[in-house]
Order: structure tokens, then sequence, then C-alpha cells
């Protein structure tokens, strides 16, 4: 007889999220989702930079992915304070107008790669890219409000703080109202933290519960507060083990990039001779697009002299090596991506059958993919039928023979 193989949903399912990540469809997501945030950021910097609301220019976006990581994220924190710091009302609309996009994108593409590492994990299939699109369609506005509903609390009780300071500007009758009522403020602080705080750490498990049940935005903040409260040392101990197994697996991929990279210009350079060394200069002294965190600071001769190519073949060649590695860098960003999803589906996934002791196999399934299930069900059920009479038919002869 058959042994039945028995499977066991372990943390060491975690480790699958790096093969997951590859799949040619999460990967093309990602890649979709990337180019349209950058495309959205340059259309609204370009946009409210004529209104002269903002004086950031639509190259600043692209020039974040040819940084390094590091002068990247620097970067970007810097952008952010200094937009939201000063309270510039018209920054803050600008803000606000981006970060609407943003969510509307990843909303689209997030809810697509978690939908299709729910399939896969789950039920061990590969799902239809036009189907997890489809479905990620109909949940659009779910996808939308799960990260926010978090935000809206902390701003529902800083408010009430807030008309509570108005009131205490009347002279006395304000005074001992506030007196009396501050411990009102006190208690809508803590909601303010604990909202806050417990809806930051659950955030990575809204999109894969609308993915996996196929419900709202307020069952999946009502299941990542309760299983981030529930289990908190497994929830930090997966997490823990993520972070630590993704930081491994972007170090592999960005080397492998930046070696990709590092040896077709070394080989190329081989060739062609100082006219690519110059190419080369010209595009060191805008960024240095080659590095992918691995390089060291660039060379006081290449800070300091000014190169110039004399050419327009140069500078097109010079400008068509920076969209390769443009698009290299953005591959990388990309695998990202798509490992977080898939590792962030798996949590949830554990986490659920821990907590809730829901098999893993239980995905919410729409009626056309049950068709769709069910159609190769009953193809693998015909198939293994059709392979049993052959074997007994197979078998005739020989009884007969016996006979």
């Amino acid at each position: 007889m058959s042994k039945v193989k028995t499977v066991m949903y372990t943390w060491c399912d975690i480790f699958r999220a790096f093969k997951m990540a590859f799949d040619p469809k999460k990967m093309v997501l990602g890649y979709a989702g990337l180019l349209a945030s950058l495309a959205w950021c340059s259309l609204v910097a370009a946009f409210f930079s004529a209104l002269k609301l903002i004086d950031t220019t639509p190259a600043f976006f692209t020039k974040l992915v040819l940084f390094s990581v590091k002068e990247s994220v620097q970067v970007i924190v810097k952008s952010v304070f200094s937009s939201l710091i000063p309270l510039d009302f018209g920054k803050l609309f600008v803000f606000g107008v981006l970060v609407f996009g943003l969510l509307m994108i990843w909303s689209l593409v997030g809810g697509a790669i978690t939908r299709l590492a729910a399939l896969d994990y789950a039920k061990d299939e590969s799902g239809q890219l036009s189907d997890a699109l489809k479905f990620a369609r109909k949940k659009i506005w779910s996808y939308f409000w799960s990260p926010l509903v978090p935000v809206i609390g902390v701003f529902f009780f800083a408010l009430c703080n807030v008309i509570v300071g108005l009131i205490g500007r009347i002279p006395v009758v304000g005074e001992v109202f506030i007196a009396i009522g501050f411990p009102f403020a006190l208690i809508s602080g803590f909601f303010i933290v604990f909202i806050g705080a417990i809806g930051a750490l659950g955030l990575c498990f809204m999109f894969p519960t609308i993915s996996a049940e196929g419900s709202d935005a307020f069952d999946a903040m009502s299941r990542a507060y309760s299983y981030v409260l529930s289990r908190p040392k497994q929830f930090l101990f997966y997490c823990m083990i993520n972070v630590l197994y993704g930081l491994v697996c972007l170090f592999v991929i960005a080397f492998v990039a930046w070696l990709m990279i590092r040896l077709s210009f070394f080989t190329v350079e081989t060739g062609m001779g100082q006219k690519f060394s110059s190419i080369q200069s010209f595009i060191s002294q805008k960024c240095n697009i080659a590095c992918l965190g691995f390089c060291s600071a660039a060379s006081p001769e290449v800070t300091t002299a000014t190169i110039s190519l004399d050419r327009w073949t140069l500078k097109f060649l010079a400008g068509m090596l920076i969209v390769y590695i443009f698009l290299i860098k953005l591959a990388v960003w990309s695998y990202l991506t798509t490992y977080l999803f898939s590792a962030k589906t798996i949590i949830y996934f554990l986490l659920r059958k821990e907590i809730d002791s829901t098999d893993i196999s239980d995905v919410y399934m729409e009626e056309n993919e049950q068709k769709t299930e069910k159609a190769e069900m009953t193809e693998k059920r015909d198939e293994e039928l059709s392979s049993h009479g052959d074997k007994q038919e197979n078998s005739f002869p020989d009884k007969e023979r016996n006979r």
C-alpha cells in the first residue's frame, strides 16, 4: 500500500517565500506596481511643482531607484519629514493625493499578489493572473480601506483631544472643564497608542486576510488585531524569521544583479577600451547607479572632474545603459515586494491555523474558480479511472493465458 504524505505546516514554511516570490506572475505584478507607482509620483510631482506647491521634480523619484539603498532611504525619510513637520497644508494636500494614488495601485497589485500566494501556499496550485486581478478589482475598496482603518481611528481620538483643547480656550469655564475632564484625554491618548501600535504591527495581515477569506476591511482589521494580541510571541518570532531570511534573500538577489552588471561592464570595457571607460565615468558622476549596496565611495577623480561626451552616439549609449540598469534595479525591488507579500501570506495562514484552528487549505473561492477547480478534479479523476481501466485490460490476457 502507498504511504500517505503528511504535511506539517510549521514556521519552516516561511522559507518557501523565496521560491514563491520568483513566480513570473507575481514578479510581473510587482514590476507593474513599481512602474505605475513611479509614473504616478512623477505625474503628481510635475503637476503640483508647476503650481508652485512643491519643489520636487519628477526626476527625483527616478533617482530614488538609481541611488543606492542607503541613499534612497535617507532621501525618502528626509522628504517625508520635511513635508509633514512644518504642517504646510499645501504639501500635506499633495502628500494626501500621492498616498491616495499609491494605495489604489497597491490595493490592486498587492491584492492580486497575495491572492496568488494564498492559492499557491494553501492549495499548492498556480492561480491564473487574470483571475487574481479580477478578484483584486472586485475587492479593491476592501484592500484600500484596510490599512486606513487604524489611521482613521488614531485621527478620530486625536481630533477628540483637539476639540477638548479648543474648549479649554474659553476663560475660566474652559480651564475648569480641562481640569476635570483631562482623564478622558488620557484615555483617548491610550487608544491612540493602542490603535496605532497594534495597527502598525498587524498591517501585514490585512491584505492576506481579504485574499484568503474574501472578506472586507473591518474583518481584516479585526483579524489583524486579534492575531497580534492572541499570539504575540508567535507573531514576533515569525516576523523575526521573515525579516532575517528576507535580508539574506535580498542580499543574494542584489549581489547577483550587481555582479552581473559589473562583469558586463568589465568585459565590454575590455573590448571597447577607453571609450567605454569615459562613458562609465560620465554615468558615475550623475549617480552611482550600479551600486546596489555593494560599491565603495566614488574616487575623487570622478567626483571632481567634469566629464562630457562629444558625440551624440556616446550620449545615446550612456542613456541606454542607465535605462538597462534602472530596469535591473527595479527587478530587485520587484522581488523584494513579491517576497514580502508572499511571506506575510504564509504567516497569516500559520497564525490562522493556530488561533482559529482553520485548515490551511480553506481558501475563499469564487464561482468561476470553483468551476475551474471542479473541472480539474474531474479531469484528474477521469485520468485515474482511464489508467486504472487500462491496467485491468492489460491484466485480462494474462488471466486467459493462465487458464
